[in-house]
């Protein structure tokens, strides 16, 4: 497994982009999920700015769903502008938090090989421009997971399980390990919770900005101001 940041530059603008432009603020999105590979369903911190977030919002065509959580949160369901999707798509999972500025963006991402990274790259490249920032090795210690799960998940990975689209099928797979399909998916989803878990413990999440992000985050607004 990898953790990669990566920073993206969209070509297309969004009602995300209209709000941190308008307000000049940046923000992070979290709880991100994929509805029908095509709209997203997230959490926005909104702050002091809460009211402000919630009428912008609620005023756009694409934003089919607008809750507040509390006092600052925002929970909403918009069209997708592809980059979520497209990480789901090539097996990649979100590591912490979605920093959004304007047509920014900087996500934190978990994979399980570089194929995977690549294929995210790449497909992101046809909606705006990529940087990759950081691309650390994850090595599993032994006790992390059991033997069978580690066996279930090195076949899944050998039989093209996580490819898109898949090589395989969970019925298939099933049968060439000797399991029953439910054991399957539970060793799988198992594995991949523990693996994740470490993943997140081990780096540690903030809410903060590193000085790169920042300069990433805040170089497209200086230029506009020249």
């Amino acid at each position: 497994m990898f953790r990669a940041k990566l920073y993206v530059d969209l070509e297309c603008d969004c009602v995300l982009s209209e709000v941190t432009s308008r307000w000049d603020t940046t923000f992070t999105v979290a709880k991100e999920e994929v509805i029908d590979d095509e709209y997203i369903r997230f959490i926005v911190d909104a702050g002091d700015r809460v009211a402000d977030f919630e009428a912008a919002f609620e005023a756009a065509d694409e934003v089919t769903e607008l809750e507040r959580v509390d006092g600052t949160r925002l929970v909403l369901t918009k069209r997708s502008c592809g980059a979520l999707p497209i990480i789901r798509r090539n097996h990649g999972m979100l590591h912490g938090w979605d920093k959004v500025n304007g047509n920014q963006r900087v996500f934190e991402v978990v994979v399980f090989r570089r194929e995977d990274l690549r294929g995210i790259i790449e497909d992101l490249r046809e909606i705006g421009s990529v940087e990759l920032g950081q691309l650390t090795p994850y090595e599993r210690p032994d006790s992390l997971i059991s033997d069978r799960q580690a066996e279930v998940l090195e076949a899944a990975l050998a039989a093209g399980y996580f490819e898109w689209p898949r090589e395989t099928d969970a019925d298939t797979l099933a049968e060439e390990v000797g399991i029953s399909r439910a054991t399957l998916l539970e060793h799988l989803r198992k594995a991949e919770r523990a693996l994740l878990e470490d993943s997140l413990s081990k780096t540690g999440r903030s809410n903060g900005t590193t000085p790169n992000e920042r300069g990433f985050l805040l170089g497209a607004a200086a230029e506009g101001g020249r």
